[in-house]
C-alpha cells in the first residue's frame, strides 16, 4: 500500500515538474509567436499579412513532409531503449531515424522548389508569393534539423535546454524579422521573412549540437546493432497519415480561403486563429508525457491520465469563457483595429481552446501504446469532414468574405470537436478512460461565476488597456478563489507544486555552491 502511495507522489511530481518545464517552454513559443505576430500583422497591414499567412501555410505542409511522424516515433522507441537502460539500442534508434530524417528533409525541399512556380502563377495567381516559398526551402532544412536534435531532450526527460532555446529561438525570430521588414521593399518583406526565419533556425541549430555534444554524445555517436524495423514500420505506417492528416487539418481552412477571398479577409481570419491557438497549445501537456507514458501501465497510466485532464481542464475552460468577453479587445491590443472584422472567426473558433490540449492527449495516449492507428483513422474522417463544411461554407457566402471566414471557423471548430468525440469514444473501450464529468463541473461551476463578474464589468465599464488588465485579474482570482472554495483544487495540488518548486530551488543552490566549491579548488 505505502509502495502504491509512494509510486502515485512519483507519478505526480513527474507530471507536475514535466508539466511546469514543458508549460514554460510552450509560454515562452506561444507567446514569442503571439508577439512576433503582433509585429508583423502591425508592419505588414491585413492584405499583406494574408500573403505572410498564405505562403506560410504552405510551407508548414512541407515540414509536415519533413516530419511524417518521425520524431513521436523516435521518442517512443527511443525512450523505452533508454527505460530499459539499454544504451547500444537507443543510439541505433537515434541513428536510425536521423536518417530518414534526412532523406525526408531532401524529399520535401526538391517537391517544393519544384511546385512553388506552379503553386504561385497557376493555383494562386499571386506573384508575391514565389520568391518565399524558395526562400523558405532553407529555413525548412534547417529547423527541421534542429526540431529533431530536440528528441535528445525530451527522451532524456531534460528539458531546461529546450527552455533556453525556444527563449533564444523567438529572441532572434522577432529581431531579425523586424530588421529585414525594415530592410526590404514590401515587394520582398516576406522574402525576408523566411530568410530571418532561416537565420534564427540556424543559430539555434548551432547551440543545440554544442549543448548535445557536451551532455551525451555517446546517444550519436558509437557503434549500432541491427533493430527490429519492421516493428517500427508497423507503428510508424500510422502516424505518417497522421501526420499529414494533422497537418492538413491546421492549414486547410488557409489554403482554401486564399483561393476564393481577397487575402486582406484571410489576414483577418488568421489573427484570429493564431491568437485561438496560441492559447489552447498552452494548456497542452502531451509532448513531455509521451517517454512517461511510453513506460507505465494498469492503474498508474489511468491516474495519470485522469490527473493530465484534470489539470489541462483547470485552466482551459475559463480562459475559453473568457474569450467571449474580452476577445475583441485582444485582437484590438494585440493586432490593431485594423483587425477588428475578423472577431467574428475569434468567437467561433473558441471551442479549440479546450478541444485542441484534449485531443493532443489521446492521441499521445494511443500513440504511447502503439495504437496510431486510431489516431489517424480519427484525424482523416474529421479532415474530410473539414473539408465538407469548408466547401458548404464558401459555396453558402461566396458574395460575403466576411460571412465566408466565419463560416469556416466554424467549420473548423466543429471538425475539432468530432476529432475529440471520435478519440474519446475509443479511448472508453480501449482503455476504460472516460472524460466527461472528470474535472469538468467544478472548473466549468467557477467559470460561470467568472463569467458573470465579467460580463458585470463590461456593462458598467468602457475597457481601456488599464481596464481591461484589471478585468482579467479580477476574472482569475475569483475563479480560482470558487475553485478553491467548492475543492476544484485542494491543497494538495498546491503543496504538491510549492514542494516541486522548492525542491528545484534547493537543487539550483547546491548547484551553485557545488561549482563555487570546484572553482576555488
Amino acid at each position: 500500500m505505502r509502495k502504491d502511495a509512494e509510486k502515485e507522489s512519483n507519478l505526480s511530481k513527474v507530471l507536475v515538474k514535466g508539466s511546469i518545464l514543458s508549460f514554460s517552454s510552450r509560454i515562452i513559443i506561444k507567446l514569442g509567436g503571439l508577439i512576433f505576430t503582433m509585429v508583423i500583422a502591425r508592419m505588414l497591414l491585413p492584405k499583406l499579412f494574408g500573403v505572410y499567412a498564405l505562403v506560410l501555410s504552405i510551407v508548414t505542409i512541407f515540414l509536415a513532409l519533413t516530419e511524417l511522424g518521425i520524431g513521436e516515433t523516435a521518442i517512443r522507441y527511443i525512450s523505452e531503449a533508454i527505460g530499459k537502460k539499454n544504451k547500444l539500442e537507443s543510439r541505433s534508434y537515434m541513428r536510425y531515424f536521423l536518417k530518414k530524417k534526412l532523406i525526408l528533409i531532401l524529399i520535401s525541399v526538391v517537391i517544393l522548389l519544384s511546385l512553388s512556380k506552379y503553386l504561385s502563377f497557376s493555383v494562386y495567381d499571386n506573384p508575391l508569393i514565389f520568391y518565399p516559398l524558395i526562400f523558405s526551402c532553407l529555413y525548412i532544412i534547417f529547423d527541421s534539423f534542429r526540431g529533431f536534435l530536440l528528441i535528445f531532450f525530451v527522451v532524456k526527460k531534460d528539458l531546461k535546454p529546450i527552455v533556453l532555446l525556444d527563449l533564444s529561438s523567438q529572441i532572434l525570430k522577432i529581431t531579425l524579422s523586424i530588421l529585414a521588414i525594415s530592410i526590404f521593399s514590401l515587394e520582398f518583406a516576406i522574402s525576408g521573412l523566411f530568410i530571418a526565419f532561416f537565420l534564427s533556425s540556424f543559430i539555434t541549430l548551432i547551440i543545440s549540437i554544442y549543448i548535445i555534444l557536451k551532455k551525451d554524445k555517446k546517444l550519436f555517436f558509437g557503434k549500432t546493432k541491427k533493430i527490429n524495423k519492421s516493428r517500427i514500420n508497423s507503428y510508424w505506417k500510422f502516424l505518417i497519415l497522421a501526420s499529414i492528416s494533422i497537418t492538413i487539418f491546421g492549414s486547410i481552412d488557409t489554403l482554401m480561403l486564399g483561393k476564393f477571398v481577397d487575402l486582406e479577409y484571410l489576414g483577418f481570419y488568421r489573427v484570429s486563429l493564431s491568437l485561438i491557438i496560441t492559447l489552447s497549445s498552452l494548456f497542452s501537456l502531451s509532448g513531455i508525457f509521451l517517454p512517461v507514458f511510453t513506460q507505465i501501465h494498469g492503474k498508474r497510466f489511468k491516474r495519470g491520465f485522469e490527473k493530465t485532464v484534470r489539470y489541462i481542464l483547470l485552466f482551459s475552460i475559463p480562459s475559453a469563457i473568457g474569450i467571449l468577453f474580452i476577445g475583441r479587445h485582444l485582437i484590438k491590443l494585440i493586432y490593431g483595429s485594423e483587425y477588428l472584422l475578423g472577431a467574428s472567426s475569434l468567437y467561433l473558433l473558441i471551442p479549440i481552446v479546450i478541444t485542441a490540449p484534449l485531443t493532443a492527449l489521446y492521441s499521445m495516449v494511443f500513440n504511447s501504446k502503439e495504437k496510431p492507428k486510431i489516431v489517424s483513422n480519427a484525424l482523416l474522417v474529421s479532415l474530410i469532414t473539414n473539408i465538407l463544411l469548408n466547401v458548404l461554407a464558401i459555396f453558402l457566402f461566396k458574395d460575403n468574405p466576411l460571412l465566408m471566414i466565419a463560416g469556416v471557423a466554424l467549420s473548423t471548430s466543429l471538425s475539432r470537436i468530432l476529432y475529440l468525440e471520435i478519440l474519446r469514444s475509443r479511448a472508453k473501450s480501449e482503455f476504460n478512460f472516460t472524460l466527461m464529468g472528470k474535472g469538468i463541473r467544478k472548473p466549468l461551476f467557477a467559470s460561470l461565476v467568472m463569467a458573470l463578474l465579467l460580463a458585470s464589468f463590461n456593462y458598467f465599464i468602457d475597457i481601456n488597456l488599464i481596464y481591461g488588465a484589471i478585468e482579467v485579474l479580477l476574472g482569475a482570482g475569483v475563479y480560482f478563489l470558487v475553485l478553491y472554495w467548492i475543492k476544484g483544487i485542494t491543497k494538495k495540488d498546491i503543496g504538491l507544486l510549492k514542494s516541486l518548486f522548492l525542491d528545484r530551488f534547493k537543487q539550483s543552490t547546491k548547484n551553485k555552491i557545488n561549482l563555487k566549491n570546484q572553482q576555488k579548488h
